[in-house]
């Protein structure tokens, strides 16, 4: 029998084939099909949760034109009761743009940032009420139909936005409150 340095070597060993050999007691890992299962189930999660939480309407919707325009009510609004000068809101056919009170009457903003002039998206058709009184759109004002005083009080209003037999109405109370609903 012949010596190593760390032993007797038996030559005569049996050598077993590769598919009885024993198996480690460790992790073998994942198969190429279980990760794809996982990775395609993690897809789908994901899509629905985008469809679920996402705004994919365009920016032509009219409730979503009337949601902005309230928020930008709402913000001027803020700027007269920071400022102690009434802020205005002209409405006419083609869009809307912000005004404000000066000595020398009501003067149209500057037409960058937030202040900027709007047009209507999508081939709206817009009609405005204030006070109980319907306003001519097709009449472009000198002034602002809409304004809001330092004190946070609103004119009482309603603009109503109609395509394609979708009407969207944006009411303002007098308390600066602006409600924005859908009707068919």
């Amino acid at each position: 029998m012949p010596r190593s340095a760390t032993g007797t070597c038996n030559r005569a060993r049996v050598r077993r084939p590769i598919a009885h050999w024993p198996r480690t007691a460790g992790p073998r890992g994942f198969t190429l099909l279980e990760v794809l299962v996982v990775v395609a189930i993690g897809a789908i999660m994901v899509g629905l949760v985008v469809l679920r939480m996402g705004d994919w309407r365009s920016d032509a919707d009219p409730e979503r034109q009337l949601q902005r325009l309230a928020a930008l009510i709402e913000a001027q609004c803020e700027q007269a009761m920071f400022q102690s000068r009434p802020r205005g809101i002209r409405i006419t056919e083609a869009g809307y743009d912000f005004w404000q009170s000066a000595s020398e009457g009501w003067v149209p903003l500057s037409g960058d940032g937030i202040n900027r002039p709007r047009e209507w998206q999508g081939g709206v058709e817009a009609t405005l009420d204030v006070s109980g009184h319907r306003s001519r759109l097709s009449d472009e004002p000198d002034a602002p139909q809409l304004w809001c005083d330092p004190l946070g009080e609103l004119s009482l209003f309603m603009l109503t936005l109609e395509v394609a037999g979708i009407r969207v109405d944006l009411t303002g109370n007098g308390l600066g409150r602006l409600d924005v609903e859908r009707r068919r």
